[in-house]
């Protein structure tokens, strides 16, 4: 259902993560101390992210997690307000909120640590208490960066609702079936495909093979990204290929985030699993053209001029 202004609605169930980056020569070994350069910090986490780009896309957006008490949780906030997401989130009195500590190398190479904090705490009874948020959305949208019990609650709630549900399974890991099991449309990247598949990530399957992998685990449906070669859409009756858009490439970082969050608003305008596609490519295209995440996240009218 969209709602009166014709919006998708879209409930982003996931994590919210505060990044800390510093630039360095070469990448420490343990018990070396390593003077860096830059150091940067800003708002992220998977699921902040896509549903931040849901709302710039055009979409009613709504986020479901927990944070902290500290201030990186105020930080949250006021990107959620300044970005019109509705904020379904729990503040763990006496934890911090998720942070991820990245060390970049000159040449881009990077390590990187998250420390989940406060993003543990998302289970059964956090996804319960905010239940209405998925039952008046099109389209929920869950990733992998919590533990599977927000993920298999929140596709069940969906599932009782006829939500369509969309699983993003980043980032890449093995998951038990129940967590696919309400799943609708399945969208990973290359590697994540590959993990999911029981491959390694760098293996080297056919799109097509790989897609038809995942539909046999139940999803009905495989929007499988390839980054330069756009994406793959497959189902039991249908398989095509979506082209990528010409950009000047300079950051691939937020392009995932990006390619789910115009999937899924476009899903909940009443798109087909193809044209979906077609809109997150544009969307994920444009993210590459700027540094970072949430700067790089296009608004509809950029993405609609691709």
């Amino acid at each position: 259902m969209t709602d009166t202004n014709g919006n998708a609605r879209v409930t982003v169930v996931g994590s919210y993560n505060h990044g800390l980056t510093v630039s360095t020569p070469r990448i420490p070994v343990p018990g070396e101390t390593v003077l860096g350069s830059d150091f940067a910090e800003g708002v992220g986490g998977k699921g902040s992210n896509q549903a931040v780009a849901a709302a710039r896309l055009g979409g009613d957006a709504s986020f479901v997690g927990c944070v902290g008490t500290d201030r990186f949780a105020d930080d949250a906030f006021s990107l959620w307000a300044d970005e019109g997401v509705d904020a379904a989130v729990d503040r763990i009195e006496d934890e911090h909120t998720g942070v991820g500590f990245v060390i970049v190398k000159e040449d881009g190479e990077n390590a990187i640590v998250v420390a989940p904090g406060a993003n543990s705490h998302l289970d059964r009874d956090a996804v319960e208490d905010s239940a209405t948020a998925i039952t008046a959305a099109d389209v929920l949208f869950c990733q992998l960066e919590t533990t599977d019990e927000p993920v298999v609650t929140a596709g069940e709630i969906a599932a009782a609702n006829e939500t369509e549900f969309v699983l993003n399974p980043a980032p890449a890991r093995e998951v038990p079936a129940d967590v696919l099991a309400n799943v609708d449309v399945l969208t990973p990247n290359r590697a994540e495909a590959h993990v999911l598949a029981g491959y390694p990530p760098d293996a080297d399957l056919d799109a097509l093979i790989l897609a038809e992998n995942l539909l046999e685990m139940g999803p009905d449906a495989v929007v499988l990204t390839l980054g330069r070669d756009g994406a793959l859409v497959a189902t039991a009756e249908l398989t095509k290929r979506v082209p990528p858009v010409d950009v000047d490439v300079v950051d691939t970082t937020g392009a995932g985030d990006a390619f789910n969050a115009g999937f899924a608003v476009a899903r909940g305008e009443g798109a087909t699993l193809v044209d979906a596609a077609r809109f997150g490519c544009r969307a994920g295209g444009f993210a590459c053209t700027a540094y970072e995440v949430v700067p790089a996240l296009p608004d509809r009218g950029t993405v609609e001029t691709l």
